[in-house]
């Protein structure tokens, strides 16, 4: 569009409306293509985006809501079920009961992910701690004498 053509289009504009949108149009075209960092045009259709999108955007709020509480739920179960899987080989040690020395180190390990967990995330900790020494005792004793169970032996 020409500077001519423009001229036309103000000077045969039939009232104020028409000569501010007109003016309005023509300022908004010139700052978007300048050199300058205000851009118009992305405000006022990110405005839109925004108003069409407010329903996606607030789903998309209670999903992360939920998946927060689910992840949190699920961190508890597994938190829960590690806790029950030391308490019972603490218990199933202290009972005379052999392991085998893989077994010991999968306890070891599980015992070594609870007590991080709950370093890192503040829990507090004082259902297991004594079975935890226990597993630690029991692992030092069978490691010194080799009284691991081993394959063809009997659990007592």
């Amino acid at each position: 569009m020409t500077l001519s053509a423009i001229w036309s289009l103000v000077v045969n504009a039939k009232d104020e409306i028409s000569i501010g949108f007109l003016v309005l149009i023509i300022v908004a075209s010139l700052v978007q293509v300048s050199k300058i960092n205000i851009n118009p045009w992305d405000w006022f259709f990110g405005l839109i985006g925004k108003k069409l999108n407010k329903e996606v955007f607030d789903k998309v709020g209670e999903i992360e809501t939920k998946l927060d509480k689910h992840i949190a739920d699920d961190n508890k179960e597994k938190l829960e079920a590690k806790r029950r899987d030391i308490l019972a080989f603490a218990n199933s040690c202290m009972t005379g009961r052999k392991h085998t020395q893989e077994q010991f180190i999968f306890v070891i390990k599980e015992c070594d992910e609870y007590e991080k967990y709950i370093e890192d995330n503040h829990v507090k900790n004082g259902e297991i701690t004594s079975a935890i020494e226990e597993i630690h005792r029991l692992y030092t004793k069978c490691l010194q004498q080799n009284l691991f169970l081993k394959p063809g032996e009997e659990y007592y």
